[in-house]
C-alpha cells in the first residue's frame, strides 16, 4: 500500500511540476526552472522519508565546489539517485540523449537548462565530438557537468562498460571529478513499482580526481573506484537478501542481463 501511494503521488506531482518547468522554459529563465526543480525534488525526498519511512545519509558534500566547473559521475541505481543529484547540486547540466526530445514537454524544458543532448543517429565519432564540444561549452560557463558512464540505470551489484563518454569528457573538460556512489536502490529499486520501507540509502561525494591524467589510467580508476565504494554502501544498507542477490551479481561481474 505504501508503495502504490508514493507511486501515484510520485506521477501526479512530477507530471504538474514537467507542465510548469515547460511553461518556465518557455517564458522564463534556467534559474527558474532551478528552483521548481528544487521544489520537486525537496518535495519527492521528503515523500521518501514520510512515505516510505527511508532515511538518506549525504556524506561528503564538502568535495563539492559550488560556482566551479566539476565533473560528477556518478553510478546509476534508481530514479532517487537523479533527485538526489537534483536536490544536492544546482545548475549543472548533463549528457543526454536527443531522443528524450520526443517525449512531452521535453524539447522546450531540455534547451531551457541547456543540457548537452547527444543524437545517437550521427555515429560513434559524431556522437564523441557533440560530447567533448558540450563538454568544453559547459566548462566555460563555470558550470558542473553530471554523466552515468555506464548509460543506464543499473540494479545492485550489476556493471555494465564504462563508455568512452566520460573519458573524453576528463580529457578535454580539464576540471576536477567527483565520483558519487549511491546505495539508494536499496531504497527505491531500478524501474520497480514496489519501493522497499523502511530502508536506509547513502549518497557519498568521493575524493576528488584531478585532471591530468591519461585517458586509460582515468577510465581504470573512475571503474574501480565507483564500483568499490557501491558495493561497500550496499553492505552496510542492504537488508539481507538484497545484499545476497548484489554479491552474487557483483562476484560474476553481471550486468543488467545476465
Amino acid at each position: 500500500m505504501r508503495s502504490l501511494l508514493f507511486n501515484l503521488f510520485l506521477f501526479t506531482f512530477t507530471f504538474f511540476c514537467a507542465l510548469t518547468a515547460w511553461l518556465l522554459a518557455r517564458f522564463s529563465t534556467r534559474k527558474a526552472i532551478w528552483k521548481l526543480l528544487h521544489f520537486w525534488s525537496g518535495t519527492m525526498r521528503r515523500a521518501v522519508r514520510y512515505g516510505l519511512n527511508g532515511r538518506i545519509e549525504v556524506r561528503g558534500k564538502h568535495h563539492w565546489k559550488p560556482g566551479v566547473s566539476q565533473l560528477i559521475v556518478g553510478k546509476h541505481q534508481s530514479e532517487l539517485d537523479v533527485i538526489m543529484m537534483v536536490d544536492e547540486l544546482d545548475d549543472f547540466s548533463a549528457v543526454v540523449m536527443a531522443e528524450l526530445e520526443k517525449l512531452p514537454f521535453f524539447t522546450t524544458i531540455l534547451h531551457g537548462l541547456d543540457l548537452v543532448m547527444v543524437k545517437v543517429d550521427e555515429g560513434k565519432q559524431g556522437r564523441t565530438q557533440q560530447i567533448i564540444d558540450g563538454g568544453k561549452r559547459i566548462a566555460a560557463q563555470g558550470r558542473d557537468m553530471l554523466i552515468y558512464p555506464e548509460g543506464e540505470l543499473m540494479k545492485l551489484g550489476a556493471k555494465e562498460r564504462y563508455r568512452s563518454g566520460v573519458g573524453n569528457l576528463y580529457t578535454n573538460m580539464n576540471v576536477e571529478v567527483i565520483p558519487v556512489a549511491f546505495s539508494v536502490g536499496v531504497i527505491w529499486p531500478q524501474r520497480d513499482w514496489t519501493k522497499r520501507a523502511n530502508q536506509r540509502g547513502v549518497m557519498e561525494f568521493m575524493d576528488p580526481i584531478p585532471p591530468g591524467l591519461p585517458y586509460d589510467a582515468f577510465m581504470a580508476l573512475i571503474e574501480e573506484r565507483l564500483e568499490t565504494r557501491t558495493m561497500d554502501l550496499i553492505r552496510e544498507c542492504a537488508p539481507p537478501d538484497v545484499r545476497t542477490a548484489a554479491e552474487e551479481r557483483h562476484a560474476r561481474g553481471a550486468n543488467n542481463h545476465t
